[in-house]
Formats: structure tokens, sequence, C-alpha cells
């Protein structure tokens, strides 16, 4: 796995992740916050209140991008 997990770092692919949202970026988001919750996860452990916070912005992005998708009509 390819990461950079100093607090710098981390700092930085946060707030990059969590600007993308106010924008409707949700997939380059996703993208940015997935590994950084990996990392996250294993440097700071599941229960660190930013972890959480990543899985649970995370979790919003999932439900509306599969709402989405489902709504879309089919080819």
């Amino acid at each position: 796995m390819d990461s950079d997990a100093s607090d710098e770092a981390i700092e930085l692919r946060r707030a990059i992740g969590f600007l993308e949202l106010p924008e409707g970026r949700l997939v380059e988001a996703r993208r940015m916050l997935e590994p950084l919750h990996d990392d996250m996860y294993v440097v700071y452990s599941p229960d660190d209140e930013d972890t959480v916070e990543i899985a649970e912005a995370l979790a919003r992005i999932r439900l509306t991008l599969d709402g989405t998708h489902r709504e879309a009509p089919e080819a």
C-alpha cells in the first residue's frame, strides 16, 4: 500500500477531501478520503475522532452516490 501517514500529510489529505464535498465532487472526495481513512484506521485507530469523522463522511458520500446511480435511467 502506498501512503503518507505523517501528521502534516494526513491533515492536507483530509482538507483536500473535505474541500471537494461542498463543490459536489463526491467521486473525487471519495478517492481522497478512502485511502486516508485506511491510513487513519491503522495509524490512529478506528475509534479516533478524525477517523470516525472521515468514516461518516464516506458513508454519506456512498449513500448519495448510490442514490444517484439508482435514479439514473437504465440504457
